[in-house]
């Protein structure tokens, strides 16, 4: 039986992670109370201007933090390896979603905080900046999408007499990937439920994800257990 101190200290730190998220979440106030993309350029440049520092703060938090997603996804890939394929594939394409979504969200901190780096700039670049942001952040949400699908995909294909993940758990991934897809349509609207303020493509798609996060995490802990118990009579 291999040694999972190292597992078991990267899924317990997941909490601590979030916790450092929530709190760069309320910190920026784009986030509280999010910027609608329908602001003039002269609000958006006293936007930055009067939160300079909980903007550039909230950024370098998540800069730190943003990454601290990826070891969590790698158990649900050693969990995927340990299904009943006849491919790796699977596993792969896990991998290469889990790598792109951090990267992502990582380039839309540095729009906002670069933003944020000179407030004094023309309004109009400030504002392209903030569009490059949002649009980013919001828009870029296929790796995560596909990042379900390929979940969802690798649990019904497991033939294994007692799956990793239960059918269910695949059922609830391809829900959220549906919740998700509204926000890849935020560079298309000004205001409404899809823009990138609107209830679809900011709060619903963050709560999904949200979602996503507890119950993977849950389930993962269960099937790590059921792992090493499974481990234990071989010892």
């Amino acid at each position: 039986m291999r040694r999972r101190d190292g597992e078991l200290l990267l899924y317990w730190a997941l909490p601590a992670v979030l916790g450092v998220w929530l709190s760069a979440f309320l910190l920026f106030p784009g986030f509280t109370r999010p910027m609608s993309p329908a602001m003039s350029a002269d609000a958006v440049a006293g936007f930055y201007r009067d939160h300079v520092w909980r903007i550039r703060a909230s950024m370098i938090v998540f800069n730190w933090f943003s990454v601290g997603l990826i070891p969590v996804l790698m158990l649900i890939v050693l969990q995927i390896r340990r299904m009943g394929h006849r491919t790796p594939i699977l596993a792969y394409c896990m991998i290469g979603c889990a790598a792109a979504g951090p990267t992502l969200f990582l380039t839309a901190d540095l729009f906002w905080m670069i933003a944020a780096f000179r407030p004094e700039r023309d309004a109009g670049i400030t504002q392209l900046l903030n569009d490059l942001g949002w649009i980013t952040f919001t828009c870029g949400v296929p790796f995560l999408i596909a990042q379900s699908v390929f979940l969802a995909l690798a649990i019904y294909l497991d033939r294994l007499e007692r799956p990793v993940f239960q059918p269910w758990v695949a059922h609830f991934n391809l829900v959220v990937a549906a919740a998700l897809v509204p926000a890849a349509f935020a560079g298309l609207a000004l205001d409404g439920a899809v823009a990138w303020n609107g209830l679809l493509s900011f709060w619903l798609k963050n709560a999904a994800i949200a979602v996503w996060i507890a119950v993977m995490w849950l389930v993962l802990g269960r099937a790590m257990r059921q792992e090493r118990a499974a481990e234990a009579p071989a010892v």
